[in-house]
């Protein structure tokens, strides 16, 4: 069976429970930290399906590629590890990001990485679970995550069955990051002439999209294709599409554009130099330097505040 595995978002549809919030977390060791995280969630409820716990168009996208594709969704989240879909899971306010209050890094010697805490939360039934699922039919994994956690997974993905037999397909948004050598043969791809395609959106939900087209336009075609064979097919229906031509930016007040940056801050990770290109790029809003670092920086007040 086809599996999906994409990645958690910070909007959430339920409010963090008091006990799952990073930043009460005193700082430690990599072991200490993991395990009073672990011992915090395992005291804590449930709230609702992990699908319907997050929120953002990246995670509605994942879920139609899903259905689409009559696949098996998982989902990789800092927090919690591997989830299914359909698991009953807590809210939480939990981060890779660096810079924000809920960054779990800040908790952590420095020099930890990002894929380091994976390692130490990453729930081993689930991988027992993908494994087996992957087994059916000899089964392809479908891999939509933004560039940091694509990183954070790397490792774990290389562990994988599908990677050695080459039965694993990565999407990912940014031209600049710089894949894992072993993982780039499977990365599809896909560019910004995604955005004046089938598809149009954000940087944010940009690896869902591609998903979505992959799963509805190109493996039906060659269900049974290998990787160069995908990624062949891709470029062919790129050729089709062009990459939107920038407009002048449309002026926004300081109220609007704050609400604005607020609005998009947990897509970028509070990463304010991918925020201010997203507000011209993607957005369409024009926006001085000097001004986006003034607003922006009212904004990450606001956040250490929560």
């Amino acid at each position: 069976m086809t599996v999906i595995l994409t990645a958690c978002t910070m909007r959430k549809r339920f409010s963090p429970a008091p006990s799952l919030i990073a930043a009460s977390l005193q700082h430690g060791s990599l072991r200490s930290v993991a395990e009073e995280w672990s011992t915090r969630l395992a005291g804590t409820a449930g709230v609702a399906e992990a699908i319907k716990v997050y929120a953002g168009r990246s995670m509605l996208e994942a879920k139609q590629a899903a259905s689409g594709a009559n696949a098996t969704l998982f989902i990789a989240s800092a927090g919690l590890g591997l989830v299914e879909a359909t698991d009953l899971i807590p809210s939480y306010d939990l981060t890779v990001a660096k810079g924000l209050p809920s960054s779990i890094l800040s908790k952590l010697p420095d020099g930890t990485t990002e894929e380091e805490w994976w390692n130490a939360i990453s729930r081993r039934d689930k991988v027992s679970q993908i494994e087996t699922l992957l087994k059916i039919d000899h089964a392809l994994l479908l891999v939509a995550l933004p560039a940091s956690y694509l990183k954070m997974l790397s490792g774990f993905l290389k562990t994988l069955s599908v990677f050695a037999s080459g039965r694993i397909r990565i999407f990912t948004g940014s031209e600049q990051f710089e894949i894992d050598l072993e993982l780039k043969p499977y990365r599809m791809p896909y560019d910004r002439r995604l955005d004046g395609g089938p598809t149009p959106g954000t940087f944010a939900d940009f690896a869902q999209r591609a998903l979505w087209h992959f799963v509805t336009d190109i493996l039906p075609a060659s269900p049974n294709g290998d990787a160069l064979d995908h990624a062949g097919r891709v470029a062919s229906a790129q050729d089709r599409w062009d990459r939107p031509i920038s407009k002048a930016g449309i002026r926004l007040n300081d109220d609007d554009l704050l609400r604005t940056i607020r609005e998009e801050w947990g897509s970028v990770q509070g990463r304010s130099t991918r925020l201010l290109r997203m507000l011209r790029d993607e957005l369409g809003i024009a926006c001085e330097q000097g001004r986006f670092a003034r607003l922006a920086a009212i904004v990450r007040a606001e956040r250490t505040q929560l």
